[in-house]
């Protein structure tokens, strides 16, 4: 983090003059320097690295690096041990400047990301421990990434929620650290900050009043964590599930909205029915013969596939997977039983598809049903995947002795079954805003 004094030496330089600079003065006692990837635990604006290992996305540095020497072709001609340190333990000023270098090299507009203006931001988000940070850097990057001509208008909704995220939680954090620092909060006093965050999570989250209230409770009597009744444990997993879903609710309905709008649809049908995304986590949320969010969305794909190209079952479905000769099944079995095996094991979350393997077998069925859906039907069986991923997350990490597995189910199903009132509410706020352009 820079100081005013700071700031004011590094102005009119490039950015990575900055942080050459930064990285250098980051230089430990042996004389190492490292990329640290820090994350902050908050769920309101959750971090970048989360989100995109739940798309099943590049999301550590060393991915990051190694998918921009594979995209762009060029080598950065950084050792592989050398990598690993450069995220790890550290490295000598040498291997930065040829790491810096590499990226130099790239054609990719840094300056236009890393703009005075949001250097600004992710400075101001760094000194409060936001995970603003990465997510000022990625939607610029991103941006930026759209061929000539093409603007990607139908991720502005899901940016523009992101954006507005970000500076929400940075302006909170800044007010409750210069309260802290005027001595008019106790830093120590975790009620009285609490009190302060309800009142923000109230007033910018689709979560509801019950389940902040519980979490302040907990906060309130820490004995009852010493030995909570199952009443509390319940209410605590339903207070998390609420607080830790509410951005990724939010985001994949803006993604829908967007998606939508830009691609068709009548506004008024807009309002009137859900998209499918949201309808498939509603089905997996309600109906308890679904298995999987990307089962569910496989079930309405087969709707809608029925209507293009005439009834279409799961063995119809499975017959474009490509099956290795020795994949998951007695060679006995035909081609045909085996591809269905393979299906059924995947709309049950088991050995779940590649990023490549998915698009395949979404590509073959573009084809079969003569349209070309693009990356959006790509996008949204990752966004069902991801679901089963993070719901696989919150059983972990809600696995106590004293409730049982279907009770932490019908919680966290209970959470995904309010995603219609995050679309009916954002779909308005979107077309509003439309209106009033």
């Amino acid at each position: 983090m820079r100081s005013n004094s700071d700031q004011s030496q590094l102005e009119g330089k490039s950015f990575f003059e900055q942080l050459e600079e930064e990285l250098f003065n980051s230089a430990d006692s042996n004389n190492k320097i490292k990329f640290k990837d820090e994350k902050s635990p908050y769920y309101f604006l959750p971090p970048l690295q989360d989100f995109l290992e739940l798309l099943n996305l590049p999301h550590t540095q060393k991915q990051l690096l190694d998918l921009a020497e594979s995209a762009f072709g060029i080598d950065s001609k950084i050792g592989r041990s050398s990598k690993f340190a450069i995220f790890g333990n550290g490295v000598g000023k040498q291997v930065i400047s040829k790491l810096l270098g590499f990226y130099k090299n790239l054609p990719i507009p840094f300056d236009d990301v890393f703009t005075p203006k949001n250097l600004n931001k992710i400075d101001k988000s760094a000194k409060v421990g936001s995970n603003a940070v990465h997510w000022l850097s990625a939607v610029p990057f991103y941006k930026l990434s759209a061929p000539d001509g093409e603007s990607d208008k139908e991720l502005e909704p899901l940016f523009l929620f992101i954006e507005k995220r970000c500076q929400t939680e940075v302006r909170f954090l800044e007010y409750v650290r210069e309260k802290i620092k005027n001595d008019k909060i106790d830093r120590e006093d975790t009620v009285i900050i609490y009190k302060y965050i309800s009142v923000f999570w109230k007033n910018e989250t689709k979560v509801p009043e019950h389940a902040v209230h519980t979490l302040g409770n907990i906060i309130k009597y820490p004995e009852r964590l010493k030995k909570p009744s199952k009443e509390d444990t319940l209410s605590a997993i339903e207070s998390y599930c609420f607080m830790n879903l509410d951005f990724y609710l939010e985001a994949i309905t803006y993604f829908e909205i967007g998606v939508r709008y830009e691609y068709g649809n009548d506004p008024q049908n807009l309002k009137k029915e859900i998209g499918t995304i949201t309808r498939s986590i509603y089905a997996f949320a309600t109906n308890n013969t679904i298995s999987t969010c990307f089962e569910a969305l496989l079930i309405e794909y087969k709707k809608i596939l029925t209507d293009l190209v005439g009834k279409t079952g799961f063995r119809e479905l499975a017959r474009f997977i490509d099956i290795n000769e020795l994949e998951n099944a007695d060679l006995s079995e035909s081609l045909d039983d085996r591809q269905y095996t393979q299906l059924k094991r995947w709309r049950n979350g088991k050995d779940i598809p590649s990023n490549e393997r998915l698009a395949a077998f979404l590509d073959k069925l573009d084809e079969y049903a003569n349209v070309d859906s693009g990356y959006v039907l790509k996008m949204a069986f990752r966004i069902a995947l991801g679901v089963d991923k993070l719901v696989g997350k919150i059983k972990s990490a809600t696995a106590f002795d004293n409730c049982e597995p279907h009770e932490v189910e019908a919680i966290f199903k209970k959470v995904l079954a309010e995603i219609p009132t995050y679309y009916e509410s954002n779909i308005t706020d979107f077309l509003n805003a439309k209106n009033a352009d």
